[in-house]
């Protein structure tokens, strides 16, 4: 049996969800076929993710400047209740050699258009107080913030739902069927058939290099990262979003007095089960970097452990977004490394007009996999 679409669309993430939507909004019709459901794994899990310019990478830059002016008001684009909040972001320095690199970091971000501070110990410490004594400075971003990344996912699929974009979710894409230079169809694990008259979009993350492996090779390799999630704490000593440009710790604020901590400590991933677990010693490590920053952490306990979905990295750490040259109607995105969240509402946006037009969209240039060759 054969269904066809416009476009297809592989992976409900909220790549997935966010593009679908903007080609239903120009007037598509539009597939979403998903292996597990809408908004899980590097979509979904316990916490907040960060929507923030501060230490990004140049070339993200122009995007982060576009997604400032999305993000605060996508709740109500979407038709839902408010999912983001801008707290600003701290970067941390505890060295000299640190604090020099927050100044070119500084002279960088504010070159591309990006609202920069760069903070003293005394100016630093008016803003959070409860910082250990070893932060020497810190880079501010007052624009960025934090999103619920499960339920901005699932607003972008209820409003594709809204806008005719049909989901099929627990349904894994088995391979696709090519002819000649273009990709015709979708053939999932049940033998259904989807057919592309138009295009077909390849966004599921950790799932997209096995899906080209026999077309393109794709320059990525998949980390299990964990997330934390604090007991109840009589008191949050810290209101801003905040990172270390030499430790390997994210925290954030939770709901009910809770404190989110990640940064990039690893998990364990089990491919016979799809399933991720925590190591203690990695628990102990993140947890250790946190009281490092803000010693008030101390005695925290730690009441949700999770590596339960896997974030796909690239060598210069950011995406792959491109189409397949031999079958031009056949576009790619992955390698988010871990930090791609911020930029889906733009590069879903572009996507979406680069799959209905035709014409690469100048933002996504410096994305093409070309980028490691020759």
């Amino acid at each position: 049996m054969t269904e066809n679409y416009e476009f297809i669309v592989i992976g409900a993430g909220i790549y997935g969800a966010a593009t679908a939507w903007h080609l239903a909004c120009k007037g598509a019709s539009v597939k979403v076929l998903e292996a597990d459901d809408i908004g899980t794994r590097a979509s979904g899990g316990p916490g907040r993710r960060g929507v923030r310019a501060n230490g990004r990478d140049v070339r993200e830059l122009a995007l982060m400047k576009r997604a400032y002016a999305i993000w605060p008001t996508l709740h109500e684009t979407l038709g839902v209740p408010p999912f983001y909040e801008q707290c600003g972001h701290l970067l941390l320095a505890e060295s000299d050699t640190q604090v020099c690199e927050l100044e070119a970091r500084a002279w960088l971000q504010r070159g591309q258009g990006i609202e920069t501070e760069l903070l003293n110990r005394d100016e630093l410490r008016t803003r959070e107080p409860g910082l250990s004594h070893k932060i020497e400075a810190a880079l501010y971003c007052p624009q960025d913030g934090v999103a619920n990344h499960s339920v901005t996912t699932r607003a972008y699929a209820a409003a594709a739902i809204r806008a005719g974009v049909s989901f099929s979710t627990s349904t894994s894409a088995k391979y696709i069927e090519f002819n000649n230079s273009r990709a015709d169809a979708v053939i999932t694990a049940d033998g259904q058939r989807y057919e592309a008259k138009r295009g077909l979009l390849i966004v599921a993350n950790a799932g997209v290099q096995s899906l080209l492996a026999e077309i393109q090779y794709l320059p990525t390799w998949n980390e299990c990262l964990q997330v934390l999630i604090s007991a109840p704490l009589g008191f949050v000593p810290f209101s801003h979003l905040t990172g270390h440009i030499g430790r390997t710790v994210s925290l954030k604020r939770e709901g009910d007095g809770r404190v989110m901590i990640s940064g990039g400590w690893h998990g364990s991933w089990d491919p016979e089960t799809n399933q991720g677990y925590t190591i203690n010693a990695a628990v102990e490590g993140n947890v250790t970097e946190a009281i490092a920053i803000y010693p008030l952490l101390k005695g925290l306990k730690i009441e949700v452990s999770d590596a339960n979905h896997l974030e796909t990295f690239t060598p210069d750490k950011i995406p792959i977004i491109d189409q397949l040259r031999a079958h031009n109607n056949v576009w790619y995105a992955t390698g988010w490394c871990g930090h791609g969240w911020a930029i889906a509402p733009v590069i879903a946006e572009d996507l979406a007009k680069w799959m209905m037009d035709g014409e690469r969209p100048q933002h996504l240039e410096p994305f093409r996999i070309s980028r490691f060759t020759k």
